[in-house]
């Protein structure tokens, strides 16, 4: 059996682990965030640490075709591939893109 000093540094050992957040390998000129692109433009993901998204088809490397940015709107629309999402901008905002 395990002592509660031993328990307690056993469960703490991976929380250290998830704080860290990934970084985008980028310069900061050559992306920009999704939620920048103007409409009827098309973007390619670079960074994206959302797995929500990344489920959704957003990973690194996809293509995305922004259909819809109206800066007083909350949410935007964009096409991956056949399908058609709404993202919000405090999601959109966390997508690393460059312009291409």
């Amino acid at each position: 059996m395990l002592s509660n000093r031993h328990r307690v540094r056993l469960r703490n050992w991976g929380r250290r682990l998830t704080n860290q957040k990934p970084q985008c390998r980028r310069l900061s000129g050559e992306c920009l965030s999704l939620e920048q692109v103007p409409e009827g433009r098309q973007a390619t993901v670079y960074c994206n640490s959302d797995l929500r998204t990344i489920e959704r088809g957003l990973a690194c490397g996809a293509s995305v075709y922004m259909i819809r940015n109206e800066t007083e709107e909350p949410n935007l629309i964009v096409a991956v591939g056949d399908a058609r999402y709404v993202l919000d901008r405090r999601v959109a905002h966390k997508i690393r893109v460059r312009i291409g």
